[in-house]
């Protein structure tokens, strides 16, 4: 007979904390040699001084750390070592940086820049106009691959051009003197300034980073190439194939001297072996699982969520087959339930059912929005009205993007159900695909959309708007010109004007009744603090999951 006496939940804690100490010390070979103690002691003259040393870590093998991508694990701490041109903080104000003057023309088609008189390079060179200008030239090029740059430069003369790859320089952006850029715009935008505030777009050194073709240096930011950055730290090692990168204190950094000595960033796979050093104080800061041992062992406490604005989802491609037809994907996204999208991804409950709404959380969310619901029936009825009502017809198709444990149990459970209903059987799930057009082109992908500015129309310009990224590639080149034009007018109308939220909620409707993403996750925007332990002091992160004022960030340990 099976026993009902209960086990007190400190043994189970115990028990897993005992697990988890065996499982590293036996699976110690795949990870990287843990980083040196935080309270390492460094012989400065004749006296010994603690150093500062904030250990990280990311999930995966970086092989490029170049700032000059626009995203990757890797780029959660490019503020350690790059400067932007200003930055916005936890609570949407703007802050100067390398830019410490900003001016708007009288229809704010036109931004002029003043670059920081302190501002130098970690080789006390002065950061000019000239570096601002050819770093965005630089990015805007596709050969750079930058992953978001059309959140920022969108919308500046000669942007487009180059983005396509059939310029090389933005008439638009103009150095006027060493310390002055200035912006020309294709049509008003109050809000451009803040657009460009954030450290994926920061300057780097133009003789250093770029080569005489116009195009990116290889490996120019390895520290066996001498690399200058503009951050509070600078690189020191990399080890790729190890997957251990160090930075140290930049001397020459002008804002004031950064209070750590060095980071180091280690990539480990297994995050549950990052739960365990965490708990045992090997690492400062990670992302780990969030499940009951980690909470059990770090506290609730490390996993904040609050509810964070964006869209994240499988967004279907319009422009192939079967997806291109409307009643099809009304079909597949009737078919999924977002209560259990939810309870798949947050096992403890914590978070938010997904809508799909673009605007959460953000000045101007729609209370009218309803979220497309669970309805098995009405599902069978729009595949019936599609051209796949003979499920032989359907081709295959591919779901992109499901790099992980936990989307491909979200990807898996959508395709039972569209087996269950349809009888669709042909289904390929992958991290990687072929092509962004034809035959080898997803279906489905799994993305999202954040938003660096809180503003609704900033919002749908970085991801509904056919410029962007969203839109070109992950939605196989969406384009609609009556959301297009929504949100181009609501972009141009001033930050308080009714008329910019308005505008912008009529765009996410009408993109909304096109059926064009099946919504996941939990709306949780991560730690505010950045997933540290409690004797890192001084994080903070904003919207663009950066860490904020990076030179104030400290390690005490309490007495």
């Amino acid at each position: 007979m099976m026993s009902t006496h209960k086990i007190p939940k400190v043994w189970i804690v115990l028990m897993a904390l005992m697990a988890m100490v065996l499982a590293v010390s036996a699976c110690a070979a795949p990870a990287a040699a843990p980083a040196a103690d935080s309270g390492e002691m460094a012989d400065s003259g004749d006296e010994m001084m603690e150093e500062k040393h904030f250990r990280a870590t990311i999930p995966f093998f970086a092989q490029d750390w170049s700032p000059l991508r626009g995203g990757g694990w890797n780029m959660h701490y490019l503020a350690f070592w790059n400067a932007g041109p200003m930055y916005i903080d936890e609570h949407g104000e703007l802050h100067p940086y390398v830019f410490n003057e900003w001016t708007p023309n009288e229809d704010m088609t036109q931004w002029t820049f003043k670059i920081d008189p302190d501002a130098v390079y970690s080789d006390g060179s002065a950061i000019t106009a000239q570096d601002v200008v050819a770093t965005w030239n630089l990015i805007a090029h596709p050969a750079t691959t930058h992953q978001r740059v059309t959140l920022f430069l969108t919308g500046v003369v000669g942007f487009e051009d180059v983005f396509n790859g059939e310029a090389m320089t933005m008439p638009g952006v103009v150095a006027l003197d060493d310390s002055t850029v200035q912006v020309t715009l294709e049509g008003s935008d109050p809000l451009f300034h803040k657009k460009i505030a954030t450290n994926l777009i920061g300057p780097v050194k133009a003789s250093v980073a770029i080569g005489e073709d116009g195009f990116e240096v290889a490996e120019w930011w390895h520290p066996k190439n001498n690399p200058v950055t503009s951050g509070p730290l600078m690189p020191d090692t990399m080890d790729l194939n190890r997957g251990v990168v160090s930075f140290v204190k930049n001397p020459n950094f002008w804002v004031a001297e950064p209070k750590l000595d060095r980071l180091t960033v280690t990539s480990i796979e297994d995050t549950t072996i990052v739960t365990t050093m965490l708990a045992n104080g090997e690492l400062d800061q990670g992302w780990p699982p969030n499940d009951a041992t980690s909470q059990a062992l770090l506290g609730e406490d490390f996993f904040e969520c609050g509810l964070a604005p964006g869209i994240g989802g499988f967004f279907l491609n319009p422009t192939i087959e079967p997806t291109s037809d409307i009643n099809f994907r009304k079909a597949l996204v009737l078919a999924v339930d977002r209560e259990q999208i939810f309870n798949l991804s947050s096992p403890d409950g914590r978070g938010w059912v997904p809508t799909g709404e673009p605007l959460r959380a953000l000045p101007g969310q729609d209370p009218e929005f309803v979220p497309h619901p669970y309805d098995p029936d009405a599902a069978k009825e729009a595949m019936a009205a599609s051209a796949y009502a003979d499920v032989a017809d359907v081709p295959k198709m591919i779901m992109a993007g499901v790099s992980s444990p936990g989307t491909e149990v979200l990807a898996q459970y959508m395709a039972e159900q569209w087996r269950q209903l349809f009888g669709i059987e042909a289904i390929e799930m992958s991290p990687q695909f072929d092509s962004w057009e034809g035959p080898g082109a997803p279906a489905l992908f799994r993305d999202g959309a954040g938003v660096r500015v809180p503003d609704a129309a900033l919002m749908l310009l970085g991801s509904l708007h056919s410029s962007s990224n969203l839109a070109r590639n992950i939605m196989g080149g969406y384009h609609d010109p009556e959301v297009d034009a929504l949100i181009e007018e609501a972009v141009t109308k001033g930050a308080n004007d009714p008329d910019r939220i308005a505008l912008a909620q009529q765009a996410q409707r009408l993109y909304h009744d096109q059926w064009m993403v099946i919504p996941i996750g939990t709306g949780c925007g991560g730690s505010a603090k950045g997933n540290v332990m409690p004797w890192v002091k001084g994080t903070r992160r904003n919207a663009d999951a950066q860490f904020l004022e990076t030179w104030t960030i400290d390690i005490v340990h309490d007495e």
